[in-house]
């Protein structure tokens, strides 16, 4: 324990006590180890922001931020211009629709995997996992191998007799989902397996014994002791969605633009690093608003009822 502050009172005619200050070995010792992250995280993250909001602004790029005066005329270009809201728009309903899908095919994995005592399940973590291990360059480029007009796909479709030519699989909508859904597959299924693993089998043996089916057992026990599981590897699912950029960029053609995408034209072809830098604090706020309003929204469903 740590030794408290102790201040003797002085009476008539003494003098007043020593005051010894409060010293806790363990704090200090939690504060030198979380330094050198709140040093890369200031290094890596908030210096970076800073100077990207600065150049959104007018500042120039390499200088101190803010050391120009302030100018918010990016951001009135964009908001003026409809081709961005759109931009905008379609980013985030790709990334809404990869983490509602992801949701619908994580979830029996994840419950497979924090039950099953399969001999499978290992095989089951091992190709869950797979992702992470290969990378997201080597998966967009199997994604290019097996949706290319030469790909495995379509020699299989052909050689099935469903088409004499090759079908336009690759550089769309259909492309951009699959292979985001691919990449952020495992992060959807870890918080979700995490959360299952805790929750008790006994509860559903429970509702099942009271008269309940299977469906109704999920949906009244199961599903929302696993909710904010779901609703954290959405979260992640989406945000990852959001910055995406080797997959938009290699998979989707020319009507889907996401904004990452948008972003490295203007800092790199149009050579307008103001404009880039305007839309990377759009796509940073929108990034914020959603990680608010779900930690927000949980904290709202853990608080106690007061009737």
């Amino acid at each position: 324990m740590g030794a408290t502050t102790v201040a003797k009172a002085a009476g008539p005619g003494q003098a007043p006590g020593r005051l010894r200050l409060p010293f806790n070995k363990g704090a200090m010792s939690n504060a030198l180890m979380a330094g050198p992250m709140v040093l890369l995280m200031l290094a890596g993250y908030v210096l970076p922001g800073l100077l990207m909001l600065s150049v959104s602004l007018g500042g120039s790029l390499g200088s101190w931020p803010f050391q120009s005066p302030i100018e918010f005329g990016q951001y009135q270009k964009i908001f003026a211009s409809s081709y961005y809201w759109g931009v905008m728009g379609f980013t985030l309903l790709v990334s809404i629709g990869v983490a509602v899908l992801n949701a619908f095919l994580a979830y029996p994995v994840a419950l497979f995997l924090a039950r099953s005592r399969s001999r499978w399940n290992g095989l089951c973590f091992l190709i869950t996992f797979t992702p992470l291990a290969v990378g997201m360059n080597m998966l967009t480029m199997g994604w290019l191998v097996m949706l290319g007009k030469n790909g495995v796909i379509n020699a299989v479709i052909q050689g099935l007799g469903i088409s004499q030519e090759p079908l336009p699989l690759i550089y769309g909508l259909g492309a951009v989902v699959a292979g985001l859904a691919h990449i952020s597959f495992t992060f959807m299924v870890l918080p979700l397996e995490s959360v299952l693993r805790g929750v008790n089998p006994t509860l559903e043996l429970a509702s099942r014994s009271l008269g309940a089916s299977r469906w109704k057992t999920f949906l009244t026990v199961t599903l929302p002791l696993s909710w904010e599981g779901l609703a954290a590897g959405m979260l992640i699912v989406f945000m990852q969605s959001c910055g995406a950029f080797v997959i938009p960029l290699l998979l989707g053609g020319s009507s889907t633009i996401m904004l990452p995408v948008s972003i490295w034209e203007q800092m790199t072809v149009a050579n307008d690093r103001a404009s880039g830098a305007a839309l990377a604090m759009m796509l940073t706020f929108v990034a914020m608003v959603a990680l608010v309003l779900q930690l927000r929204y949980f904290n709202v469903l853990k608080e106690p009822s007061k009737t």
